[in-house]
This record gives C-alpha cells, structure tokens and sequence, in this order.
C-alpha cells in the first residue's frame, strides 16, 4: 500500500519535469520493491491517468475555449485557434501511430531487470543531452504552428513511451531546437500531454489489460498520481526553467548501468 502512494506521489511530481517521471518510476519500481520489469512497464504508464485528470483540471479553461471553438474550425494552420486544433490533432496521430508499437514491444518482452535498467538509463541520458543542446540555440517570439511541425513533435512525443524518455523534455527539447520560445514550448507540450495522457491511462490497459497489482493499490496510486499532480503542476512548471534537470537525467542515467555492469561481470 505505501508503495503505490510513493509511486502515485513520484508520478504527480515528476510528469511536469524532464527527467521521465515514467524512467524513474520504473527504477524505483524494479530495484527498490522488487517489481517485475514488464508489469513496472504497464504500471508506470497506468499511473499517467492520475496526471492526466490533473492536467485537465489545471488547463479547464483553455480545454474548454478550444471546444467552443469547434464550430468555427477550419482544417490547416492559418489562424491561431484552428492552427492549434489541427496541431493537437496531427501530432496525437503520429504519436500513436509511433508510441503504440513501441508500447506493445516493451510490455511483450521479457527483459532482464539488469537489462531493462541498462535501457532506461540510456534513454535517460539521451533525454538530458537532448535537453542540454536544445537550450543553447536562440529563440524566436511566440509562432504559428505548421504541419511539419506538428509532424516532428508528434514523432518525438511517440519516442516518450520509451522509459527513460522524458515526455515533457522531449517535447520543449524539439519545440527549442524549433526556434519556439520557452514560455511557448511548455504551453504547447503540456496541452499536447492531455490526449497522450488520457490513452496511455484508459486505452492502453483496456487493450493490454491492468498491471498485476492489487486493485487497492492501482486505485490509490492514481488518486496520489492526481493529488500531487494536481498540486505540483504551476511550481514545477517554474521551477523547470530554473534548474539543470538535464544534468538529473544523465546522472541518474549512469547510475542505472550500475546493476547492468555487476551482471554482465
């Protein structure tokens, strides 16, 4: 019981910050309670509906101003509310179309737990490098968004499925290199996370099943997910722009070959 309230809590904290709340989750889930790399996989992406209910909650009025604004929407990018309608929409179809293989490979496969380890802390430290590059380059003002980058970001937020993968470093990482502002780039990833969040958390298990956990303990690992998410998510999006989190991850990333180097000797 206590701990799915410390992963709920970790996952409400962490999905607002690049450093893979899902990465870590599956570090802590693997090494410290002894839990199976498979069913951390599914429990880790399980727990991202606590966060999507907070993300909802938190974005409400903007969720509903893009309702409002349906009747009025004309397909491609050339005003800013049907350009973001159509943003959210492509990039969500080729995350899926990229994230559900992806997904369906790293919960079919039996992994190691020294192994999977080993790839979580590599993507870890992709995920920082990333970062760390993404931040040097200079940015333009806020700017329209386009197909093609609806396209690109849609590809690089499919990769997040990937333990280890931050979501939201991925995501303002590839907006930066993409000449957006900071203040842009975490608007736009944020509200590109509610669909993506909704999926990995409702559709994903229907398709695949839930965790074999205990339904006591997925319940209240999705309402501390919730809490914490919903409580964390302004701080943390100001703390983000303060912090080197991409020195975290990589950190964090090399320490994960430890129990991979002590097998493989």
């Amino acid at each position: 019981m206590i701990e799915s309230i410390i992963l709920g809590s970790i996952q409400g904290i962490f999905e607002w910050l690049p450093i893979s709340s899902q990465g870590n989750l599956v570090l802590l889930m693997i090494g410290l309670f002894k839990i199976g790399a498979v069913e951390a996989f599914k429990y880790s992406v399980f727990l991202h509906l606590g966060t999507f209910l907070a993300v909802l909650v938190y974005f409400r009025k903007e969720i509903i101003d893009i309702l409002k604004h349906l009747p009025k929407y004309s397909l491609g990018f050339k005003d800013k509310k049907s350009g973001l309608i159509s943003f959210l929409v492509v990039s969500t179809l080729v995350t899926v179309v990229i994230g559900f293989p992806l997904y369906r490979a790293f919960s079919s496969f039996s992994f190691r737990g020294e192994v999977f380890l080993g790839l979580v802390g590599l993507a870890l430290i992709v995920s920082g490098l990333l970062q760390r590059y993404s931040h040097r380059k200079k940015v333009k003002e806020e700017r329209m968004l386009s197909f093609r980058d609806s396209l690109i970001l849609g590809f690089f937020q499919g990769l997040a499925i990937i333990p280890g993968i931050s979501r939201s470093g991925i995501t303002v990482s590839a907006f930066l290199l993409k000449r957006y502002s900071p203040k842009q780039s975490l608007h736009l990833s944020f509200l590109m996370s509610i669909p993506v969040l909704f999926g990995g958390g409702i559709f994903l298990p229907l398709v695949d099943g839930l965790p074999d956990i205990n339904i006591i303990n997925l319940f209240l690992g999705l309402l501390f997910s919730f809490i914490f998410g919903l409580i964390t998510i302004k701080i943390l999006l100001e703390l983000a722009k303060k912090i080197r989190f991409w020195l975290f991850c990589v950190v964090i990333g090399f320490l994960a070959f430890i129990p991979l180097i002590i097998y493989i000797l």
